[in-house]
Parts: structure tokens; C-alpha cells; sequence
């Protein structure tokens, strides 16, 4: 087993961990992080500590875009490519099995002793206990989604508690409740575009939805889930709330992930163009809106710290959010003078440990995984990693309830 450090790190969903829901702080049980490399079909094995690689471990299948936690030491490669799952064994640093799908996975969420898979390529998911799959759980065919996501036919998967969960059907914008073992919808919510992920807290779910350009516009979807019935408490478009920026657009603009504060009730919303949403967690008004980077799409807290992830952008930006409802500005942290066209440029995920923030940022050549030291707000150190791409990466944690699925 390798060495065990005390370190604490807050992974983001996601930010979204715990089935995308919250962010959860959870305890590292190593010094190496694994990303997927999209370019080679293989995992990279990077040590922090010495800021190095360690090793390139072959993938089992074809684009590994996100590496993410399963359980005990496992680690699952999620091929988004391919039909199937590689399971990774971080002590040995192999992929000693493979979970096979009737799909091509998109995300993953774990419960109890099940995992949950959702598709790229059939608006469906399937529980896997081990290796055992199910049966597609599915009630309709794929058709393009029209939403601002994408083509993925789903969203985020969801756990509900150890019978139910929420497959976000990105085909027919809508937010379906499966009992475990009965594979067609026991109760479904029709929304005015898709879901991208949902959150919960205190008995509500908040979905982020994505918009559809000249169509509809991103909003938040409020609701419950009770005796088996999903239930509308609001649907609330960002077009429809006063005090709005003076450049806000519903018909080009899209959103795509949300956070809650960890302190009070509100939640962050990102769009495509870069502005942040903050609405109240009760009647979803705005509260405050502030600029960030293009493609702002995570959000990650620390301490009273908001740190953003830019996808289309070449910065980061921090906040004081102590106030949710008048964030400051703290400062913006550049890693390139040049935009890169079409490259989703700040990894999805991002971690904290012992207040440094790891991240990887990628150009059209190569990708550099960045230490930044959170009490100066600088690059304490970087390595690059020529020809690579990467995505979603993960340590492994003591927390089987991990997700990293964006």
C-alpha cells in the first residue's frame, strides 16, 4: 500500500462528488494523482510530492476521459469511446478487470456496494455490483439533444439512496426516477431543456439546466423526491430574474454546472460566456452576479475562497465568498497569453491539499498539471506533460462515494 499522508483534499464535482450532489472533504490515502490522457488512450500516474510522472499505464479501451474513484484503492477508467470501464488497481498500477456495458459510459456514481452508469450514446444506465451489469434501465431512443451540453444523451446519474436513482435524459429534457430492479421510470419530471447535474440539500434537488440556444434559457430546477414521485417545486430560467448583466443573452447563452455555498443557502451558477449567477436557495432569486472566464463551468470553496474553473479560458479567478450575496473579487491567475480554439483548456477536476490547488490546463500540444499555493494565490510549481490531454483526474480516497463524472 503506498505511503498514507493526513492530507485532506475537497474534490469538485463533478466539485460534485457524492453522486454530483455536494462536495465532500475526504482523506487521500496517497501522493498520486491518475488522470486520463485522451490523446494516448492511457492513464497518467503523476506524484505530486516530487511533481513527476511515475508511470503511463496503457488504457483498456479508447478515450479514457476520466479517471475517477470505485472502490477500496480502485480507480475506474471511464472510455468514452468504447463499451466498457476499466477497473485499475493503484497498487499496482494495472488495469486488472473491466466492467462491459450494452453502452458507452459517460459518468459514474456510487452507492453502497453498486455502481451507477450513465450513457453517451443511449439516453440509458445500468447498476454494476462487482462485475455483475444489469439490464439497460431505458424508456426511450437516442435522438440529438438540442440543449447547449452537447450530444451526450445523459447528464450526471444520480443516487437517490440505496433503491432509487435519477437518470438526467439529455434526449427528451427530462429528470427520470428508477427504482433499482425496475427498468423503465417510476415517476419523470419534463423540463423546458436538459440537466446537466443535480445537487441536493435539506430534502431539495437542484438541477442546472442547460438552455437551448435560441430556444430556452439556462435556469435552476427545484424539486423533491417522496415516496417514489418526483415533484416540481420551481423551475426558475436565469432569463427571468431581475437584475440581470446588461450583456446577459438567453438565445447564445448555456450553463453548465452549478455549487452550493458550503455555509448558507445559495447556489452558483456558471455560463458559457462567463458570467456567475448566485441565486437564494428558497425562491431562487438573484442575489449577485459577478464576471469570471468563458466556459466557467465548477466551482470549488475553501475556507471562505470561490475558485473557479474557466474551461474556455486561460485564467483562474478567485473570490472572497463570504458574503454570497456581494462576492469580491481576489484576484485572476494566468497560465497562457493564448486562447486555445476548441480545447477545453482547465481540467474538470481540481483538488486541495494542504492548501495547494492541482489542476491540469491544456493546450493544443500538451497538458501541465499546476501547483498553486492558495495563501499567495501563485504557481509554487508545474509539470508538463508533452503530447497529452487530460481531462479528469483523481486520487484515491478513503470515500467510496466518490464521482468525478463532468
Amino acid at each position: 500500500m503506498k505511503y498514507v499522508l493526513a492530507l485532506i483534499v475537497i474534490l469538485l464535482f463533478l466539485g460534485c462528488r457524492k453522486d454530483h450532489m455536494e462536495e465532500e472533504t475526504t482523506t487521500v490515502v496517497s501522493t498520486i494523482v491518475y488522470y486520463g490522457d485522451i490523446n494516448n488512450d492511457a492513464v497518467l500516474a503523476i506524484d505530486i510530492a516530487k511533481m513527476q510522472l511515475q508511470e503511463l499505464i496503457a488504457s483498456n479501451g479508447v478515450n479514457p476521459y476520466e479517471v475517477t474513484q470505485a472502490f477500496n484503492e480502485d480507480l475506474y477508467v471511464i472510455n468514452r469511446a468504447d463499451y466498457n470501464v476499466g477497473v485499475l488497481n493503484t497498487s499496482t498500477n494495472t488495469i486488472d478487470n473491466q466492467i462491459d456495458l450494452d453502452f458507452i459510459p459517460r459518468s459514474v456514481a456510487i452507492n453502497a456496494d453498486d455502481t451507477l452508469f450513465s450513457s453517451v450514446d443511449k439516453p440509458s444506465a445500468a447498476v454494476a455490483t462487482s462485475e455483475v451489469v444489469s439490464p439497460v434501465y431505458n424508456d426511450s431512443d437516442y435522438i440529438q439533444p438540442a440543449s447547449f451540453g452537447g450530444s451526450n444523451a445523459t447528464g450526471h446519474p444520480v443516487w437517490i439512496d440505496d433503491s432509487y436513482f435519477l437518470l438526467l435524459d439529455r434526449t427528451e429534457n427530462t429528470i427520470e426516477l428508477y427504482f433499482k430492479g425496475t427498468y423503465t421510470p417510476v415517476s419523470k419530471l419534463a423540463i423546458s431543456s436538459s440537466v446537466h447535474h443535480v445537487m441536493s440539500r435539506d430534502g431539495f434537488y437542484y438541477g442546472i439546466a442547460e438552455g437551448e440556444q435560441g430556444a430556452s434559457s439556462p435556469g435552476v430546477v427545484k424539486f423533491t423526491v417522496s415516496n417514489g414521485t418526483i415533484s416540481l417545486v420551481n423551475e426558475q430560467l436565469l432569463s427571468q430574474l431581475n437584475g440581470l448583466p446588461s450583456d446577459f443573452n438567453s438565445s447564445v447563452w448555456g450553463a453548465h454546472h452549478g455549487a452550493l455555498h458550503p455555509n448558507d443557502d445559495y447556489i452558483y451558477i456558471g455560463s458559457a460566456e462567463g458570467n456567475v449567477f448566485v441565486l437564494d436557495l428558497t425562491d431562487l432569486n438573484l442575489v449577485d452576479t459577478f464576471k469570471s472566464g468563458k466556459g466557467v463551468g465548477h466551482f470549488l470553496f475553501h475556507n471562505e475562497m470561490l475558485i473557479t474553473t474557466n474551461h474556455y479560458d486561460n485564467f483562474k479567478s478567485f473570490y472572497d465568498a463570504s458574503d454570497p450575496t456581494g462576492n469580491v473579487f481576489i484576484k485572476e491567475l494566468k497560465f497562457s497569453e493564448q486562447i486555445y480554439e476548441g480545447i477545453t483548456m482547465q481540467s474538470h477536476t481540481t483538488h486541495i491539499i494542504d492548501n495547494k490547488l492541482y489542476f491540469a490546463f491544456n493546450t493544443d500540444i500538451n497538458s501541465t498539471l499546476y501547483k498553486v499555493d492558495l495563501n499567495s494565490i501563485s504557481v509554487e510549481e508545474s509539470l508538463t506533460l508533452n503530447g497529452c490531454y487530460c481531462l479528469m483526474g483523481s486520487f484515491v480516497t478513503t470515500s467510496t462515494t466518490i464521482s468525478n463524472g463532468m
